[in-house]
This record gives C-alpha cells, structure tokens and sequence, in this order.
C-alpha cells in the first residue's frame, strides 16, 4: 500500500528541479538580451554622433564661397572624413557581431519560454 507520502516524493523531485533550472537559465538568458541591447544602443547613438560630425566634415569640404582659397583646409577635412569612415566600417562590424549574439540570445529566451 503506498501512502500519500510515497506518492508526492515520486512524483514531485523530478519536475521541481527542472522548473527552477528553466527559470534560472530564463532569466539570465533575459539577462543577456538586456545586455546585449544596451551596447547595441551604445553603439547606434555612437554612429549618430558620428554622423554629425560626417556632416560638419562634408560642409567643410564644400568649402562655400572660399573654395579656391582653402584647399589645405579642405584636403584635411577629406582626410578626416575619410579616416572616420574607415573607423565606422570597422565599428559595423561589432554592431553586426552585436546583433548576431542579440539573436542568439533571443532564441534561447524563445526556447526557455517553449519548452517552459
């Protein structure tokens, strides 16, 4: 004859583990999501600055009305530009590498939450 006992110790041990791995494993795959776009954020307002200053660095290359009489001006401000794309091709790629782990890490949120 079992007893109520016999029954809860059966059946019970197994699913509690697994219950509080999954939420562990959840909420620090939540973690990192949070991370993740938080230096994915970092980054965008970073190439928004550097837009900007794409922008002043473009003006100054027009030159306006002293075009003819400011070429040193202009040719470093080329040079600038230049160097500052270089930089932002370079920095793609750690957006690119961002967004990837940001997936990857939003899939495993996914399949905590579906095998959950």
């Amino acid at each position: 004859m079992r007893c109520a006992d016999d029954f809860v110790k059966g059946a019970q041990p197994a699913r509690i583990p697994r219950m509080v791995h999954d939420d562990e494993k959840l909420a620090l795959d939540t973690q990192r999501l949070d991370v993740y776009l938080t230096s994915l954020q970092a980054e965008v307002e970073a190439k928004v600055r550097r837009v900007q200053r794409f922008r002043e660095q473009m003006q100054q290359l027009d030159g306006g009305a002293s075009r003819k009489t400011n070429l040193a001006k202009r040719q470093r401000a080329a040079q600038t530009l230049i160097a500052q794309v270089d930089q932002m091709l370079e920095t793609n790629l750690v957006v690119r590498e961002l967004l990837q782990d940001l997936r990857s890490a939003a899939q495993a949120v996914l399949a905590d939450v579906s095998d959950g």
